[in-house]
């Protein structure tokens, strides 16, 4: 009896306690993963633009800050970011478009992913130059107030009225941001504050993350067992065939006998 609940209590304590850090820790080393390539692509960003790494971690904050307001979340804010200055806009500017378009889906019960959308289809404006309408039309449905904000800007809403004006598509993107500036400010709700709650989470387990890869140094350890890895491949290859069939047959051998090893000690 006495055994079989120290058994019990050990597989109680797997199940309670070990499995869970496990979880937690590899939860907390893919958000590291996923907020260092974020800051990666920043800096690479900055750097095309001929400014600092220091920056750039610091555009990455700001961002961070900005994504506390409605329709805004950290990851989106800050892909949008760098998606907007591939178009040659500055990080500053791009990151007030940002907010004032979070600002504006958020007016009409949008998401984060309705400012993905319209921040993509307005950078595709400016490559093209142009306004063309169905990039506008995609903009209208992931942000309605749009529409408004023509008729105040350009007296229009038309697309086509826009190329025969000679509107460039930097020109209305800036003038609609300047519309949208004047839009009354969205107060948060439940729904803004489980984003911001789950950002916090993402953001925690971020921080664990990188402390976790700092005393292991998961990068040097990965690197060598795939060294070690591709060494063991190219001798696997360097063998003669029947070689390598033993070494299967062996192996299958191994697996099929290994529960009557569990069982039968042998």
């Amino acid at each position: 009896r006495s055994g079989d609940r120290l058994s019990k209590l050990g597989s109680d304590l797997t199940i309670a306690i070990s499995a869970p850090l496990a979880a937690f820790g590899v939860g907390a080393i893919r958000a590291a993963g996923d907020y260092e390539a974020l800051g990666l692509a920043m800096r690479s960003t900055f750097e095309s633009a001929g400014r600092s790494a220091a920056e750039a971690d610091k555009e990455v904050q700001a961002l961070r800050k900005a994504a506390l307001a409605p329709g805004l979340d950290f990851e989106q804010a800050v892909k949008a970011s760098i998606r907007l200055q591939g178009v040659e806009y500055s990080a500053e500017a791009a990151r007030k478009t940002i907010e004032q378009v979070a600002n504006a889906v958020t007016m009409t019960g949008g998401t984060a992913q309705n400012l993905e959308s319209v921040t993509v289809q307005m950078s595709q404006m400016i490559s093209k130059g142009k306004v063309l309408a169905q990039d506008l039309r995609i903009i209208q449905e992931n942000m309605p107030v749009i529409s408004k904000l023509m008729k105040q800007a350009f007296g229009t809403s038309n697309a086509d009225d826009l190329q025969k004006a000679g509107i460039t598509g930097r020109e209305f993107v800036d003038k609609i941001t300047a519309q949208m500036e004047q839009l009354p400010r969205v107060s948060g709700g439940i729904s803004n504050a489980l984003v911001n709650a789950g950002s916090a989470v993402k953001n925690f387990l971020a921080t664990v993350g990188i402390e976790i890869n700092r005393v292991f140094d998961l990068g040097a350890k990965s690197e060598q067992l795939s060294t070690v890895l591709g060494g063991v491949a190219e001798r696997f290859k360097e063998l003669d065939d029947s070689t390598k069939r033993n070494i299967v047959y062996f192996g299958l051998a191994a697996v099929a006998a290994g529960p009557l090893i569990k069982v039968y000690g042998v």
